[in-house]
């Protein structure tokens, strides 16, 4: 049986290493700092749409309270056990990103 404490480290670990990688292949090197905005503003976008402007404003609160078992940072060794597939899923972005896309709707077409 998990716990909720398993559910909240695991969730932390594999949302990390996936922005870790995100990161790597998005930012610039010119201006790192603007990807980590985007991150920001894309994981409270996510959370308003998930769960609520008032419940993520409450979560956020109390994040700093949750502390994971491996004392609130990722170890190398945790890292290394999420990297493959989070690694590939960066390299089909990067191919991704390079190759031009058509442009498409962001809204439906009925």
């Amino acid at each position: 049986m998990v716990k909720q404490d398993d559910v909240i480290e695991r969730t932390s670990i594999v949302t990390y290493a996936l922005l870790e990688e995100l990161h790597e292949v998005l930012a610039d090197a010119k201006d790192p700092d603007e990807t980590s905005l985007g991150v920001i503003m894309g994981l409270a976008m996510f959370l308003d749409d998930k769960i609520g402007p008032m419940r993520s404003q409450k979560l956020m609160s109390q994040a700093p309270e949750i502390i994971l078992k491996t004392d609130a940072h990722v170890t190398d060794e945790l890292m290394q056990r999420f990297a493959p597939v989070l690694r590939a899923f960066g390299t089909h972005l990067a191919e991704f990103a390079a190759a031009p896309v058509a442009t498409r709707p962001l809204s439906k077409v009925s």
